[in-house]
This record gives C-alpha cells, structure tokens and sequence, in this order.
C-alpha cells in the first residue's frame, strides 16, 4: 500500500474501467508497474460516449481537467502526440511509439512515482521541474498513447520507469462510493471525487 494518501486525478464521478488489487480486476498484472493500475472514464448510461463511437469529441472524459494526485515535483513529461485514432470496434491501438502518449511523471514522498497517461497534446499547465502541489491542475483528459477512447490511467509506482519499477496499491483518502469511503478500488464501479 502507498505510504502517500493520494486525491483521485479528477473531481466528480467518474467509472473504473480497468484496474483494482487482485489479479482478476487489475489493469495489467503481468506488467510490474501498472499491476496496481487505474483508467478512469466518464460514463453516462452505462456508456463512455454518445452519438458515433469513433470521434473523440464524443467521450464524456475528453478534455475534463487532470489535478495532481499527490505534491510533488514533475521529473518527467511528454507532450509530442496527437490523439490516437478510435475505430469503430473500439480495438485497443496505438498511433504513436509510445503507450502512454502524452504523459507526466510526479516524484512524490516516500520514494512513490505517479505516472498518469493520455494527456491532450499542449493542454498541460505544467513542465519538467515544477513543484505541483495535490490538486494543481495539470492538463487534460486525450487520447494519445495505446487506447480504445479518452480516459486517464493511473498508476504509483517505486521508482521512475512505469514499466519496470514495481507498482503499489494506492491509498486514496477522498474516493467515495455509494456514500462510504472506499479504501479499495476496483474494477466495474463508480467513484465520487469529493473535496477534504
């Protein structure tokens, strides 16, 4: 379990489409980094979107605001891609060299890493070297990377390669569900972002 206690990465209700703490829930357990991973998306009747599938205007997540989890100073940040195209299946595909797209990397206390994924190209507030504080806004929800339609991922790790460094589960200390605080997350389920 993180030492830090992190904030969600948006305000409001959001879905967990992949993610959660055993292996039948988890994003990508064979993958040391992101076995502890969350996406996050909007959903509206049970939906991610309305209308066609295929355009990223369409997606309930798509340019909502990203906020700093935790303090912490940005070690890392990409902003080279454009949005990955959504095809009408929406099979996972990426369009860029990089999975996670336009990303930030925030080194946090404890030694903890957050890495969250598929930023909007040139909406982040931020740059390599800034001190963020919990809540900062840090840019917007895109599609950039290895995706299937806007959403953020979500990960803490113990060190600063997303793929290699060992992910931890996260303690979120303002996740509520269905008006109790939830320690554990999992995938399938609603969670409100409230303010401490």
């Amino acid at each position: 379990m993180s030492k830090n206690r992190y904030i969600l990465p948006f305000k409001g209700t959001w879905y967990i489409e992949y993610g959660g703490t055993k292996k039948k829930n988890s994003h990508s357990w064979n993958i040391p980094g992101q076995r502890y991973a969350y996406d996050f998306e909007i959903r509206k009747n049970n939906s991610p979107y309305h209308d066609e599938v295929d355009k990223c205007q369409n997606y309930y997540s798509y340019l909502e605001n990203i906020y700093a989890p935790c303090d912490g100073w940005v070690i890392e940040l990409v902003n080279d891609y454009q949005n990955t195209h959504i095809t009408k299946d929406q099979k996972i595909i990426n369009d860029c060299d990089n999975p996670r797209g336009n990303h930030i990397i925030i080194k946090h206390p404890n030694h903890e890493y957050s890495c969250i994924c598929h930023f909007e190209k040139d909406s982040f507030q931020v740059k390599v070297g800034d001190l963020v504080k919990e809540g900062d806004l840090l840019g917007k929800v895109g599609n950039s990377g290895n995706t299937q339609g806007p959403h953020i991922h979500f990960q803490v790790q113990l060190g600063l390669d997303p793929d290699k460094s060992k992910g931890i589960p996260i303690f979120f200390k303002n996740a509520y569900y269905q008006n109790r605080k939830r320690k554990k997350l999992e995938k399938g389920i609603e969670i409100e972002s409230r303010s401490l």
